[in-house]
């Protein structure tokens, strides 16, 4: 396969081309189900329609089994755990598709973000650095999500050479199938395993795409730091006008990048914020749902949950927390400029820097919440809150 090349980076190129190759491989993930939405030209298919079908169909089922085991607490937990990981899916699915035009957007600005650095080898570390640090979590997501779905499908098998216990990997019937039957549960275990081949590479895949981008938010900052470090280097020289001109012409050049970092955090923000939303709350009811269940009896597909929930929400304020530090960074070295060396004029100048360094942006939850590991352990204080309570009841 020929990856493309950008005439405008002879430069960093091994870094760039790392950095083309994780996206392609995600690209032909998503290409597969009918969902590249990261790709410029993506266009509806017929492939698309038939896994939203198949998304939906999962979700009515769900429903269905939720009213079937409203008195069986076990069965009614198990299909309720798996109906939010529905909701999750459905939700990023539906999103990212009536937004596949911001979405491809900032893939071709993160991408942009590689052809603007400069030659320098401070720079180029610095896209070494990240795109081996996303390259390695796209690598161990990919394993650990995969490997969670390989224990959900032989957890039936381990709990049955265990303890003679039958169960299905999702507790979700199909209607009008007996699944204490032989062929009633083959039926059901085949339908929930079809699902596995289409859902976990589609979720992994746009959440290695969500990595990227965040991690492109981590270059612009360190690449942001360097520039007001040189700039810094150049005030302290004091060589009269025709340095203050050098200086200006440096300060904007960093404003100009402050503000193409601050439209595509904003960017990200805007289609992100509610789906993280969805997810921390869909991992935060799965977690106390299941506690609640393990606390009347032992319940073994219990343990995967929680540990399954726990990860991804973990995951989601690592890397808010990521953003967090970095804009703390970025802030503390626009406040360690010696502008009391400069001209007045640019003076006036890197006020406006100052001013928005102040209000950096940041990723959130819904909107209300700043996204990092405060969040996590906010979430799990509430989660045990909850718990306590129903303890209660």
């Amino acid at each position: 396969m020929k990856f493309p090349k950008s005439a405008n980076v002879p430069r960093g190129t091994s870094s760039f081309e790392s950095f083309q190759r994780i996206l392609y491989w995600q690209h032909i993930t998503l290409k597969m189900i009918g969902c590249d939405i990261f790709e410029i030209n993506f266009r509806v298919s017929f492939l698309t329609v038939f896994i939203i079908f198949l998304a939906v169909l999962f979700m009515v089922i769900s429903l269905i089994n939720l009213y079937f085991f409203r008195d069986n607490i076990f069965n009614f937990t198990f299909v309720l755990v798996t109906f939010f990981y529905g909701v999750i899916g459905c939700g990023r699915l539906g999103f990212l598709l009536t937004h596949s035009k911001v979405s491809s957007k900032l893939v071709f600005e993160a991408k942009k973000t590689y052809e603007l650095t400069s030659s320098g080898a401070s720079e180029t570390k610095v896209l070494v650095k990240y795109t081996k640090m996303l390259q390695q979590c796209v690598v161990f997501f990919s394993i650990a999500f995969m490997l969670g779905v390989v224990l959900t499908a032989i957890m039936p098998l381990i709990l049955f050479l265990w303890n003679g216990e039958k169960i299905l990997p999702f507790g979700v019937i199909l209607p009008f199938t007996d699944p204490n039957s032989v062929d009633g549960y083959q039926l059901n275990y085949l339908y929930q395993i079809s699902c596995m081949l289409w859902t976990p590479p589609g979720l992994t895949a746009s959440q290695n795409m969500y990595f990227a981008l965040v991690f492109n938010i981590c270059i612009q900052y360190d690449l942001l730091i360097l520039k007001l470090q040189a700039l810094n280097e150049l005030i302290c020289q004091n060589k009269g006008e025709i340095h203050d001109i050098k200086i200006r012409s440096k300060i904007i050049d960093i404003i100009e990048s402050q503000q193409r970092l601050d439209n595509f955090v904003t960017t990200l923000e805007e289609l992100y914020a509610t789906q993280v939303f969805i997810e921390v709350g869909s991992n935060a009811l799965q977690i106390v749902m299941t506690l609640f269940v393990q606390h009347i009896d032992m319940w073994m597909p219990g343990y995967l949950i929680l540990l399954i929930a726990t990860f991804q929400l973990f995951v989601s304020c690592f890397l808010g927390t990521l953003i967090d530090i970095k804009s703390e960074l970025f802030t503390k070295a626009v406040y360690d400029i010696s502008w009391h060396k400069m001209g007045k004029e640019n003076q006036k100048t890197l006020k406006f820097m100052l001013a928005k360094s102040q209000c950096s942006l940041q990723l959130s939850c819904g909107g209300m919440m700043t996204l990092n590991m405060n969040l996590f352990l906010t979430v799990y204080k509430k989660i045990y809150s909850i718990f306590m309570m129903l303890q209660n009841i």
